[in-house]
């Protein structure tokens, strides 16, 4: 049996003439005898979700929702109020359970619009909001979007590399800019702005960081990680869908070029030679942001502490001046003190090579 990764990558392929306006649907129908509604179904999928799209499972359940009326939604509010619960994963669970009683069968993503609408840590920000963003680094906004090529890993594995890209709202420059090929998790996103924050700090000589930071992706938001960001930062994180034509546009031209550059390769790029090319391609017009500046130093220091919110929360005991993390031991001679005594450690996805350790919910020290 195929796995999820497998079942994607054979029907992105399938979908991928259609994608890129080389062959039309109907021709593919003929060519892989897979229905036309089918083919519509994950082109759709792939569309909306990227590639997680296209291992998405036909949901039995598929045509018993119906839409919540008044009632329902102040039943959500009730129990919203009341339970004091921070996962949103977890508040739809008590909901569903009431809701069923009243013969309601809600799903998760119409759950998550209507909480959205409660809570102003997923509300979405429509283009009138950023239409009046008129100072530079008030508002930042990221967008994550799947890229039409595919990359060999080994000898018959392929992966789909995925673009996260941060841009001014008042401007639309471009700041920063990740590469992945797995499946995102909100830390790598959160570490993704944590180090776009420390990267435009470096430039600018100062501390700077934006009051909201809007995101465009497949990702689900934790209400409690956000909100713990907001009170350690001031920096809101609100879903939204982005309406703004120039950087679609952009996206866009971006994806297609890609592709091209993909094409006159022969379809063989390694990582290296796409992001190098990425990395031009954004920063042709500006240089701006196109330097990778140094900011080690920038974590030292005590105003930037309030970035530690942003990192990955882990809990070891320290044993013999040291302290064991994934497969690695990070042996200091100040630890001495804390021997035998349970610490927290924050660590960021992009330096895996470094600790950074926490006493009674202090920064104690970092350890590389």
């Amino acid at each position: 049996m195929d796995s999820e990764k497998d079942t994607q990558i054979k029907r992105f392929k399938i979908i991928e003439p259609f994608l890129r306006k080389e062959k039309k649907l109907k021709d593919i129908e003929k060519e892989t005898n897979i229905s036309y509604a089918t083919l519509k179904r994950w082109i759709k999928a792939y569309k909306e979700k990227g590639m997680l799209g296209l291992d998405k499972k036909e949901r039995q359940d598929k045509n018993s929702f119906r839409a919540i009326d008044d009632e329902g939604i102040d039943i959500i509010k009730k129990i919203y109020r009341d339970s004091g619960e921070n996962s949103i994963t977890g508040l739809y669970d008590k909901c569903r359970d009431y809701l069923e009683k009243k013969e309601y069968n809600i799903s998760y993503p119409t759950f998550y619009r209507i909480v959205g609408n409660l809570d102003g840590f997923f509300k979405k920000t429509s283009r009138l909001h950023m239409k009046k963003i008129k100072k530079e680094h008030e508002v930042y906004a990221a967008m994550e979007t799947s890229l039409y090529i595919l990359i060999k890993e080994k000898e018959s594995s392929y992966k789909v590399p995925r673009l996260l890209i941060i841009f001014d709202v008042a401007s639309l420059e471009i700041i920063n800019y990740f590469l992945y090929y797995e499946t995102g998790n909100i830390y790598n996103i959160l570490d993704f702005f944590r180090e776009t924050i420390l990267k435009v700090s470096a430039l600018c000589k100062d501390f700077i960081k934006p009051k909201e930071i809007l995101l465009s992706s497949e990702t689900v938001i934790n209400r409690e990680i956000v909100k713990n960001i907001y009170d350690n930062t001031g920096i809101k994180i609100l879903e939204y869908k982005s309406e703004e034509k120039k950087i679609d546009q952009f996206i866009d031209f971006l994806k297609g070029d890609i592709y091209k550059y993909y094409l006159s390769k022969e379809k063989n790029v390694d990582e290296k030679e796409v992001e190098e090319f990425i990395n031009s391609y954004i920063y042709l017009d500006s240089g701006k942001y196109s330097t990778k500046p140094y900011t080690d130093s920038l974590e030292e220091g005590k105003i930037f502490r309030e970035l530690d919110c942003f990192l990955i929360p882990s809990k070891r005991k320290v044993s013999l001046s040291s302290v064991r993390f994934k497969n690695r031991v990070y042996r200091d001679d100040t630890l001495k003190e804390l021997n035998g005594e349970e610490i927290e450690i924050r660590y960021s996805p992009s330096h895996p090579n470094r600790i950074y350790l926490f006493k009674d919910g202090k920064f104690y020290k970092k350890i590389i």
